[in-house]
């Protein structure tokens, strides 16, 4: 999926989420965008090369909540949030598996890593036995699915 036509779906829901009210303090779309000097400081500090779509949807949209998704900020915004490098680090030490969102069972959604490069492809982890089971094909397709509920 290209950027463009993810855009449309996501103005898609964006305009049917518009008349609907939400819980106060409860943003369904968060816009915790993240800056290219962040990003590299997260890839040099976990030696990962991440990849294109998740980096330009960071740039242009961010993390934090993504309707049905909430997807790890690059940068946390106090020390109680956990963010890209504090959950990579702390249940990620072999570099294998760069996680982006909880699932919220203990399991990860996130990107395989091989030599040091994210797999364009998004993967779901397993916290009971660490086993890797395909996802999605790409980080946008993955976004349609799980985060709009787009059924794709």
């Amino acid at each position: 999926m290209e950027f463009e036509e993810f855009q449309a779906l996501l103005s898609t829901a964006r305009a049917k989420r518009a008349g609907l009210s939400s819980p106060e303090g409860l943003e369904v779309f968060e816009s915790r965008r993240a800056s290219e000097a962040e990003l590299l400081e997260v890839e040099e500090a976990l030696r990962v090369q991440l990849p294109f779509a998740y980096r330009e949807f960071l740039k242009r949209h961010g993390g934090g909540m993504f309707l049905f998704l909430d997807l790890l900020p690059v940068v946390a915004s106090d020390d109680q949030e956990d963010d890209l490098r504090k959950v990579n680090v702390a249940e990620f030490k072999n570099g294998d598996f760069f996680a982006v969102a909880p699932v919220g069972t203990g399991d990860w959604w996130g990107f395989s890593v091989i030599e040091g490069r994210c797999a364009d492809q998004v993967d779901f982890w397993g916290h009971e036995d660490g086993q890797v089971q395909f996802a999605a094909i790409g980080f946008l397709e993955f976004l349609a699915r799980e985060g709009l509920r787009l059924g794709r």
